[in-house]
């Protein structure tokens, strides 16, 4: 028996026991027992066919007209059923969201739909809708990216922290926890952190912890630095140091019983994020601490 047949015969209620049992177990059920469900919320006109008919047939001049009249209702039942099943495909992707995400230690980039270049760093995660890019021009961010617009588009970046809406312009957008930076390194972009809206233009950041503003001196950089595998802080807390460096190199650091590092202890400065060691020492240095891997993944740091 073929499978719409056996569809149509499920949807008419027609299977004995065996076949119902046969037909559960096919992989596609779930899909039809779907389709079905969204298909009973459907109204659609009852349609008396043989007084239709003979309405017609009373019309035409031809006495002698061969009519093959449809006496299985389940052959309605396919076409209604291919119907629905456009319908929720055009549903499914309508509604469909490209994701792209950069697990720990690692940078992934790629290419919105107008052809303007994001590279999303370590731990973070960007969503998009590119079948109605043209009318929603938005992409969800949370994490860390730097954004290459191409020249005379135009778009926002959202984040749970704040929005960033950009016109063929780079800039580079960091919300993680309750931090959220943004860094405009060519054109203008526009940043709307709760009912504050800031202008920013080359060399120009803007800086929020807290609810609180941080006064961030401006660059002379072309790009952030983690693009090339070094990240400058100011007034970082030191918890959000470490946080980046377990990102970055896909590691876990623990603190031993006797570390207390202190939220207001920040740290300003540039950390080079090419070799783990290297970094560990830049930092340890900065709080007094010494670093020890153990050799599953993870690093502890404790008092010198």
């Amino acid at each position: 028996m073929k499978e719409d047949i056996k569809l149509a015969k499920w949807l008419a209620g027609e299977m004995d026991e065996k076949e119902l049992k046969e037909f559960e177990s096919l992989p596609e059920f779930d899909t039809y027992r779907k389709i079905a469900e969204y298909s009973a919320q459907l109204q659609a006109p009852e349609t008396d066919t043989d007084r239709l008919y003979n309405a017609i047939t009373e019309k035409r001049e031809a006495p002698k007209t061969k009519v093959v009249k449809l006496h299985k209702p389940w052959l309605v039942r396919i076409a209604a059923v291919l119907i629905i099943a456009l319908c929720l495909t055009f549903v499914l992707y309508t509604n469909n969201t490209t994701t792209q995400i950069a697990e720990a230690g690692e940078k992934t980039e790629f290419l919105l739909p107008d052809k303007s270049a994001v590279v999303l760093n370590s731990g973070s995660e960007a969503e998009f809708k590119s079948w109605n890019w043209n009318k929603k021009r938005s992409i969800d961010l949370k994490g860390e990216a730097y954004f290459r617009v191409a020249k005379g588009k135009t778009f926002d970046v959202n984040t749970p922290l704040g929005k960033v809406t950009v016109v063929g312009t780079q800039f580079n957008v960091k919300a993680r926890d309750n931090r959220f930076d943004v860094t405009c390194f060519e054109g203008k972009v526009k940043v709307t952190y709760k009912s504050q809206e800031v202008f920013l233009t080359p060399g120009e950041s803007i800086t929020f912890e807290d609810g609180e503003e941080i006064t961030i001196p401006e660059t002379q950089a072309a790009q952030p630095g983690w693009m090339n595998n070094e990240v400058t802080f100011v007034s970082e807390k030191p918890e959000n140091i470490i946080k980046e460096i377990e990102r970055h190199y896909a590691v876990k650091i623990e603190l031993d019983k006797n570390v207390s590092l202190s939220p207001e202890n920040v740290f300003t400065g540039t950390l080079p994020m090419n070799e783990l060691d290297t970094t560990l020492a830049f930092f340890t240095d900065k709080y007094h601490l010494k670093a020890k891997k153990t050799g599953k993944g993870t690093v502890i740091l404790s008092v010198e």
